[in-house]
């Protein structure tokens, strides 16, 4: 008898999201996060991703930063564009900050707290990634897009 292989839900490698409403552009808020943080995030090239069910092809804003000392990435994506929002059900999200890798619940606290005190943002929260519709989907794709980047660079 074969033996047959059953695949189970892809689990998410440690992963902590940030919605942030902020209605300022977005390398405003990349500078903001980035002197809040120390963080270095970067413009790179927008995040491209398929709307299949609606047949439609959109750019996201990206910014990455890697956080060497602590082995860390970080990713700040807009949730906007003008035909349709990334993900439509956090549609009080604007951006969303998020990190890969292990935090500290008070490392999480402070990236938080300090998110929330830039002026002009109007709330940040964290989101379970678990929760997001099409979430590993996303990450799948920005992980792609990246390394393609890295691919042209190198």
């Amino acid at each position: 008898m074969p033996k047959r292989f059953k695949v189970g839900p892809i689990s998410l490698p440690e992963i902590l999201v940030v919605g942030i409403s902020c209605q300022k552009a977005d390398y405003w808020i990349a500078f903001r996060i980035n002197e809040v943080l120390h963080v270095d995030l970067r413009r790179a090239d927008d995040l491209v991703i398929d709307h299949l069910s609606e047949e439609l092809k959109l750019n996201y804003a990206l910014f990455h930063a890697d956080i060497f000392d602590s082995r860390n990435s970080c990713y700040l994506i807009a949730n906007h564009h003008p035909d349709r929002k990334l993900f439509p059900a956090q549609r009080m999200s604007d951006y969303f900050f998020i990190v890969g890798g292990r935090l500290s619940e008070f490392e999480k606290q402070m990236l938080l707290t300090g998110i929330k005190k830039i002026p002009s943002v109007l709330t940040a929260f964290f989101l379970k990634p678990d929760t997001m519709k099409n979430f590993s989907g996303i990450i799948n794709d920005l992980e792609i897009h990246l390394a393609g980047r890295k691919a042209k660079s190198a």
